[in-house]
Parts: C-alpha cells; structure tokens; sequence
C-alpha cells in the first residue's frame, strides 16, 4: 500500500508542476466480465459495478493532453469451474472445495491509475470531442465470491484466488461540454482489455475486461 501511495503522489507532484493543469472528479458505471484461458474454467456472466474517483489533466500540446486520475473500482464476473473439485482458500487459512459445474461470483475492488494520451478536436460551439487510449495499473484491495451450490461460500474473503496486480489497455473517447469559465461535464464510453491473469491457481487462468461510461466534471 506504501508503494501505491508514493508512486500516487509522485504522478500528482509530476501533474502539479505543469503549467496548464486541470483536476475533476468522475463516477462511472461499470459492466465487467471473465474472460477465461483454460477449459477448465467458464465464463458465466457479467457484473454490473462502478468507478470513481479523481481526474488529472495536462495539456502538453495544443489538443494534446496527459491523463491521468485515482479511481477506486468496485468489478467482477462469474466463472464457472468445469473440472472439479475445485479448492478455495477463504480468510487466508481456512479452505472449501467445490463441486464441478459450480459457478463462483466474484466482487472485486481495486485502486487504479490510469495513464493515457487524451486527444482533443478545437471547440465545436460549446463541445469539445476527444479521444483517449492507455493503461491502467490496478491494484486489489478486496476481493469477495459467493458459490451457487452448497453455500459454500457466502460473499467469503478470497485475497488468496486473485493476484495483487492487474494491468489492462483501454480505449475510447467522448465529449466535453462546456459549462463556462474551465468548468466542463465530460461524457464517454472505454473499453478496457485485460492482459494479465487475475488468478493465483495455475489451474485456473482468466483476463478481467470491462466497459465503462465516463461521468465526470473537470474545473
């Protein structure tokens, strides 16, 4: 945690020391999902959720700008575990072993950084268009599951089934409204593609994707 908050600083520091800087805030809806790399393993729905946070901007260049932000987001997806029996390790020492053909809810929470290129179109009116693509850094926080056979687990902890870090790539973009003075409402839509394994089992391998509507106002 220690780390995430210095390199946290370290981007804000790196953003407050430029001369044309702008700070918002936005809450997005989020609707994320699985998508597995073994057999062994399903996909077996979405999870609706959301992210929120702080917005950072720099523009470097005319329409050329860094972005950036801390967002905390809430996530998941169902899985399905094909080849049982499958064993959970809940609350750090305690296991449970699942049948197969159980799907498992997961609710994940996560600390994000996103780092991004921010392309801007000259004013049309009151609307400005933008386009936006980079990575995001995410770090777990939480992470709960709840089984729909058995009751086996129950929105139990299972920190120990999901990796510390996760990294994906995203792209999207949106408009800029407006709303006088450096005040603008900031609308958009990202797709965000996960390329590392989210899971601790060797068994078990699956990438977290997701959409996310952008809400947001920058002052």
């Amino acid at each position: 945690m220690k780390k995430i908050l210095l390199l946290t600083a370290l981007i804000i520091s790196i953003n407050l020391a430029a001369q044309d800087f702008k700070i918002g805030i936005n809450f997005d809806p989020v609707m994320s999902w699985f998508s597995p790399n073994t057999k062994h393993i399903d996909k077996a729905g979405a999870k609706l959720g959301f992210n929120g946070g702080l917005m950072l901007e720099t523009n470097f260049k005319e329409n050329y700008a860094f972005a950036t932000g801390l967002d905390l987001t809430y996530m998941g997806g169902n899985l399905q575990y094909n080849d049982g029996p499958a064993t959970f390790t809940i609350d750090e020492d305690m296991t449970v072993t699942l049948d197969s053909g159980t799907t498992v809810e997961y609710a994940l929470q996560y600390i994000s950084i996103p780092l991004s290129l921010k392309l801007k179109t000259n004013p049309v009116g009151y609307i400005t268009y933008f386009g936006q693509l980079g990575l995001t850094p995410q770090f777990n926080i939480s992470a709960k599951a709840t089984s729909d056979k058995g009751n086996l687990l129950d929105k139990d902890n299972v920190g120990e089934e999901i990796g510390l870090f996760n990294l994906s790539f995203f792209i999207g973009g949106g408009i800029e409204y407006d709303l006088g003075g450096t005040t603008a409402l900031n609308i958009g839509i990202f797709y965000n593609n996960g390329f590392i394994d989210v899971l601790t089992n060797d068994e078990y391998k699956a990438a977290l994707n997701y959409v996310n509507l952008r809400l947001g106002v920058m002052f």
